[in-house]
């Protein structure tokens, strides 16, 4: 049975080398990816970090990715907010629908925390167009560490 469930300590370590290996810039070390992660172990309020867990795993134990909700994640656009980021699922496992369950998922707990929209950024060049199926819009192009930014928003 496929679950979603918050990040806990015990694997901080393996979500930071997601993180480095996918998110973070050349200078961005594993201790500063865990330190971030420990931001986000809240429950109830933002900063807060689920896990995917998947029955074809072995041992079904581990997690194959992961997604963040944040009260700001967007740098340069502080007052956008909150944020969903650092989508992330393990290359085995793409394909299989798990991202936009991953999506629905954060959309459905933002509401539940009284929020009517949501925002992100992307910096791949094209996976705004998997985001706009989902219903998300581009709002606004912008640079960070000499890296174009998609920002984009939905309704919740």
């Amino acid at each position: 049975m496929n679950k979603i469930d918050y990040l806990s300590e015990k694997f901080i370590l393996t979500v930071a080398r997601w993180y480095l290996d996918n998110f973070s810039r050349d200078s961005t070390t594993l201790e500063q990816c865990e330190e971030k992660l420990r931001k986000r172990l809240n429950t109830d309020k933002l900063d807060m970090c689920f896990l995917y867990f998947c029955d074809r795993t072995a041992p079904i134990k581990e997690p194959i990715g992961t997604i963040s909700l944040a009260a700001n994640d967007i740098p340069k656009h502080p007052k956008l907010t909150p944020c969903i980021s650092n989508l992330f699922v393990a290359k085995k496992f793409r394909k299989q629908k798990i991202g936009e369950h991953f999506i629905d998922f954060a959309k459905q707990k933002l509401r539940k925390l009284g929020f009517e929209k949501a925002y992100l950024y992307t910096t791949n060049p094209t996976i705004h167009v998997w985001y706009e199926k989902l219903g998300w819009k581009i709002i606004a192009e912008d640079t960070i560490f000499d890296i174009k930014i998609r920002i984009m928003e939905t309704k919740l």
